[in-house]
């Protein structure tokens, strides 16, 4: 594949890096002072009942894409050290810190070192606190969370951590989560302000973070083996074109033989400098089977476009959902449609998925292209994992081809 080439090309940019020597000394003795600092603080926060996570990521991702002169290359290291503290009579703060840098030389586009030449790799350089919180819990019935923290809503399509990449997003905001009676569930949510995953000193001040006045709503109740959800989000942008609400069902469950179903459908309108657009819809159905070691899925998802404005999911996590290769970060206006389906095994100790999707605009019949992803997991003594990912989009009518490669080391402590 042409993207292992990479380090053989010329780089046309400026390169400021320091010699690859100095800068691996450097990394080795900042993790060994890392791992030393953070073993102590875990070791006094167990003696004290405190909780501890440590996160360490290593990976490689390489990027070819068709139309650009240089491929990308981005080596980095992330780690994260998180603490939760006893229950006090149903009180418990929590904080996280991240840092993630670069190793060797910076051969992509972070979006916010200035290397325009190569494909964007979005894992910029960061130290930071995403999480800072004080929650208050009254049993299993009720919790209510304030500050800095993760919210992730059913299955990251809405609002979730975009926890893929090396940061993480994050909200400034206030939850609460009720359980009024048996099989039935409230959730409440107030997003001041999102900490997104390009880092907080990004040049771009829309790329760092995103300011709000948003709600968010889920009334969930649960009917033998299926759950009903109803929805409501009023997403109001303080600092760009964006804002809008949704209003949506879902059902989810199980059926007999290990099959699973999903339906979901959802009504978007603008709001504000949106007002005037067209509401537009959204469709989700899918089918799931798990049969001892293996298991399979197929689904269908419809993001409505008119070619002025379509269903948008700005806060999403949209790694988990459009394709490896995040082609559709943001919904063509002309709408998207994706049909995809996976199946999955275990192997020994290895866990493989295949997937293959297939994307066309709403409005129109234009085809975007398909996309071939393979992935392969394994874990490692001592809390480590390693996983292997390689992703194809084969673009038509327009759209470049992609080529993605990851390589990841991680370990949870």
């Amino acid at each position: 594949m042409p993207f292992f080439h990479a380090a053989a090309r010329e780089d046309t940019g400026r390169n400021n890096s320091k010699p690859e020597s100095t800068t691996v000394k450097k990394l080795t003795s900042y993790l060994a002072g890392a791992a030393l600092a953070l073993g102590a603080l875990a070791a006094s926060a167990e003696e004290n009942q405190w909780q501890t996570a440590i996160d360490l990521r290593y990976r490689v991702e390489l990027v070819d894409v068709e139309n650009q002169a240089n491929d990308a290359t981005a080596s980095t290291v992330r780690l994260r050290f998180g603490l939760v503290s006893p229950d006090w009579s149903g009180w418990t703060i929590g904080a996280m810190a991240h840092a993630n840098r670069a190793v060797l030389r910076e051969r992509f586009n972070s979006t916010a070192n200035g290397k325009m030449q190569f494909p964007v790799v979005a894992d910029p350089d960061d130290e930071s606190l995403s999480q800072a919180w004080v929650r208050y819990r009254a049993g299993e019935r009720f919790r209510t969370t304030l500050g800095r923290q993760r919210i992730i809503e059913d299955n990251h399509r809405f609002i979730g951590n975009v926890g893929f990449r090396q940061l993480e997003q994050t909200f400034d905001a206030v939850t609460l989560d009720w359980k009024p009676a048996p099989g039935w569930q409230v959730n409440l949510n107030y997003l001041d302000k999102a900490h997104r995953v390009f880092g907080r000193d990004n040049p771009n001040p829309l790329l760092a973070r995103a300011d709000l006045d948003a709600w968010m709503g889920t009334l969930t109740h649960s009917l033998g083996n299926a759950t009903i959800a109803l929805y409501a989000h009023r997403l109001d942008f303080d600092d760009r074109p964006a804002s809008h609400r949704n209003l949506g069902i879902r059902v989810t469950g199980s059926l007999a033989h290990g099959f699973g179903y999903r339906a979901e459908f959802a009504r978007q309108q603008g709001l504000r400098e949106l007002s005037e657009v067209a509401a537009q819809n959204y469709l989700h159905l899918r089918l799931n089977q798990d049969r001892d070691n293996w298991h399979w899925f197929a689904g269908h998802e419809r993001l409505a476009g008119d070619r002025l404005y379509a269903f948008q999911t700005p806060l999403a996590t949209l790694h988990a959902h459009n394709g490896w290769t995040d082609q559709f970060l943001t919904t063509p206006v002309a709408g998207l449609i994706d049909t995809h389906i996976a199946a999955g095994s275990t192997f020994g100790a290895w866990t493989g998925l295949v997937k293959i999707h297939n994307f066309r605009s709403d409005a129109g019949s234009r085809r975007y292209g398909n996309e071939y992803g393979v992935m392969a997991t394994r874990p490692l003594p001592a809390g480590l994992s390693v996983e292997a990912k390689l992703a194809h989009f084969d673009g038509r009518e327009g759209m470049a081809g992609v080529t993605k490669l990851w390589l990841t080391l991680a370990g949870n402590w």
